[in-house]
């Protein structure tokens, strides 16, 4: 396979030969913790992001979803023990 002068390289596009250079290279952005400037980082950061956009309150429905939990399990435990109370007479 030969790709003309001036196109890129791109198994996804019909002909694997596109216009469009690749979007990312290594070394475009330096983090200040020492992460690696790397394609694959770049690709997990921009798709960490995009993430945490689409779900702005999912933090806070965990910890909801938690607080329920704990809730459902005392509840059952107090229904529990109120049940054996109130049949206790019945046996």
């Amino acid at each position: 396979m030969t790709i003309p002068d001036g196109s890129y390289y791109n198994k996804y596009f019909p002909g694997n030969a596109i216009k469009m250079p690749p979007p990312l290279s290594d070394g475009q952005v330096t983090f200040d913790d020492g992460s690696p400037a790397t394609v694959k980082q770049y690709a997990h950061d921009v798709a960490t992001f995009l993430m945490w956009t689409a779900e702005p309150h999912m933090e806070a429905r965990k910890r909801l979803g938690y607080q329920v939990f704990i809730f459902l399990i005392i509840f059952a435990g107090l229904m529990y023990f109120t049940k054996k109370r109130v049949w206790a007479a019945a046996h």
